[in-house]
């Protein structure tokens, strides 16, 4: 006798959130063109109205199902009339306005880079370096002059 009192107690809890919210299935029986008096008559009042553009946006709260299971929490639902009529309806962020306001933000920023420009040989020192390489032994004279000219000619 108590579990079946305990039923028909969850029942009746579970069933009040609906009658204070309404289902979702509701949005079902809502058709594009439909009369804004007819979705009045079908849905009630809805809990805002706001307009933007030429198109009413009216704020609806809804549960899943009647029967409350986890994660059954009232979401908001949009209905868009448009000159007397639905144009769109669902969830925010299905269409249009009802969508999460997005959010430009521009970066003025100035980026310094230093180059560097390869290094003009200092023909002084590289010549004194065929030099060492001459009196070392490592080259010989023939090509200490050959070296030379080169160097002398891509200056």
């Amino acid at each position: 006798m108590i579990k079946s009192l305990t039923f028909i107690a969850v029942i009746t809890l579970n069933g009040c959130m609906a009658m204070i919210f309404g289902t979702a299935d509701q949005l079902n029986q809502l058709t594009i063109g439909m009369p804004k008096q007819e979705v009045l008559t079908l849905l009630g009042p809805p809990k805002s109205v706001s307009a933007n553009e030429g198109i009413e946006y009216m704020q609806y709260s809804w549960v899943k199902t009647v029967i409350a299971a986890d994660g059954n929490f009232p979401e908001d639902y949009y209905v868009a009339i448009r000159d007397g009529k639905v144009s769109n309806f669902g969830r925010k962020g299905d269409f249009d306005s009802a969508k999460y306001p997005a959010q430009r933000v521009e970066i003025d920023q100035t980026i310094r880079q230093t180059t560097t420009s390869p290094k003009t040989k200092d023909l002084y020192t590289e010549i004194n370096k065929l030099k060492d390489l001459k009196d070392s032994g490592a080259i010989t004279e023939s090509e200490f002059n050959t070296l030379k000219k080169k160097l002398l000619a891509d200056q």
